[in-house]
């Protein structure tokens, strides 16, 4: 708990506590009343990751630049309204 909030990131505690699934990490936090920051894509980065994902950079690109996984980037560009790429559409495109 003390990790997360001095400012780790999910994934980088998820890492360290590989034997602990997921969806039981936050709510562990959340019993402790720790408030979860948002996952993926911060708010304030959302039109710069719109720019880069147009440009032909893909979901798991951007989940390394933004240090997260590729799935809360994904949801978070969905929720945005930017229709998502299919895999035969990525082809030739920067990964």
């Amino acid at each position: 708990m003390a990790e997360y909030l001095s400012g780790a990131r999910m994934l980088a505690l998820a890492k360290r506590w590989a034997c602990i699934e997921r969806p039981w990490r936050a709510e562990r936090l959340r019993r402790f009343g720790v408030e979860i920051r948002q996952r993926g894509i911060r708010t304030e980065k959302l039109d710069e990751a719109i720019r880069l994902y147009r440009e032909g950079w893909s979901c798991w690109r951007l989940a390394k630049h933004y240090d997260c996984d590729d799935e809360p980037v994904r949801q978070t560009l969905k929720r945005a309204g930017i229709k998502l790429r299919a895999p035969w559409e990525r082809d030739g495109l920067m990964r």
